[in-house]
């Protein structure tokens, strides 16, 4: 059996089990569950439709940002379209390192170095991932009332101020230890893309980053009023945060299960029955990742990435770890 249909089938078990276990522990009424279904507004949920689009639109344009801050032109009709295709891949793949086929889009149409390209996707990543730790640590500490009965926005404030910080000393250790990085080495990688993060260079994409996610929030709402439930947006920010960074374990098929079991912890919070969750986990599983990955395919269809440049890295890779392993025997 091959390593790849190996892997998802243990997935694919992983994620029936973890369902198996999630409704076979809670008080489950499938008569509850058909309700919620049947009352369900279809205005609110197909308003709720347009917010992936919305979401990879702006981030989209982020990733252009990024394109342009290292000297490489590329339309951004073709950037959005790069990245609907590669949010198709990252689904199925594990924390979503598909959404690298990115780099092949870019390196494809304008020739740039694998470096470069590399680089903006990591930069890209790194934003994605700073907000959802933020708001995934935020909402741990909010939900337990670590530091008392506060506003959610308050507790935002409070961890963002923390990580800036972290952020500071980390990029102070770095300049320190890795003062002179041997060029495309990922020393050099870590020290250029950490280092720049909160340069005046970096201010739209922080700000197109929160919007994204704004949007993000605001479309789950939409979600939420489609089944008669009300949550404010910061509250939704945590949510889907620590449900998404629970996805990101790679122990199921495109998230199932784990999100499922995040949501009905989480949402019980809030007084939302286990019921409610799930259908939730539904409607935003279709509204976002099904919806956002036809669509995704469909540009992927059209335009594949080119699979002879990825063979070409790939002998380009392997090439340079044997010179690498040579040198370093001929050193003993």
């Amino acid at each position: 059996m091959k390593k790849g249909l190996a892997s998802n089938l243990l997935k694919i078990m992983g994620s029936v089990l973890i369902l198996w276990l999630l409704i076979s522990r809670i008080d489950w009424d499938i008569d509850t569950f058909r309700e919620v279904l049947a009352g369900l507004k279809p205005g609110w949920f197909a308003l709720s439709l347009t917010g992936v689009i919305l979401v990879l639109g702006v981030k989209s344009i982020r990733w252009n940002l990024l394109l342009k801050k290292e000297g490489c032109s590329y339309p951004f009709l073709k950037s959005f379209h790069a990245y609907l295709a590669s949010f198709t891949i990252g689904l199925i793949t594990p924390g979503r390192l598909g959404e690298i086929a990115r780099l092949y889009y870019v390196r494809e149409d304008t020739g740039v170095n694998f470096y470069t390209s590399f680089k903006t996707i990591v930069a890209d990543r790194i934003f994605d991932f700073a907000i959802l730790f933020w708001f995934g640590a935020t909402g741990m500490l909010y939900f337990y009332k670590v530091a008392g009965e506060y506003h959610g926005v308050l507790y935002l404030i409070a961890t963002g101020i923390i990580m800036f910080l972290g952020w500071y000393i980390g990029n102070l250790i770095l300049q320190k230890f890795i003062r002179n990085p041997k060029p495309l080495s990922l020393h050099s990688l870590a020290r250029d893309t950490w280092g720049e993060l909160f340069s005046k260079a970096m201010i739209l994409p922080w700000v197109l980053t929160l919007a994204a996610y704004y949007l993000f929030y605001i479309a789950n709402q939409w979600i939420f009023r489609s089944i008669g439930i009300e949550l404010n947006v910061t509250d939704i920010g945590f949510i889907l945060s620590l449900m998404s960074l629970a996805t990101l374990i790679p122990i199921s098929i495109a998230g199932f299960g784990t999100r499922e079991a995040s949501l009905v912890f989480l949402l019980a919070f809030y007084g939302i029955n286990p019921e409610v969750a799930i259908v939730f986990s539904l409607l935003q599983f279709t509204a976002f990742f099904l919806w956002g990955g036809i669509a995704g395919l469909i540009c992927w269809m059209l335009k594949p990435v080119s699979i002879s440049l990825i063979k070409k890295d790939y002998r380009t890779f392997i090439e340079m770890l044997r010179k690498k392993r040579s040198a370093e025997k001929s050193d003993i």
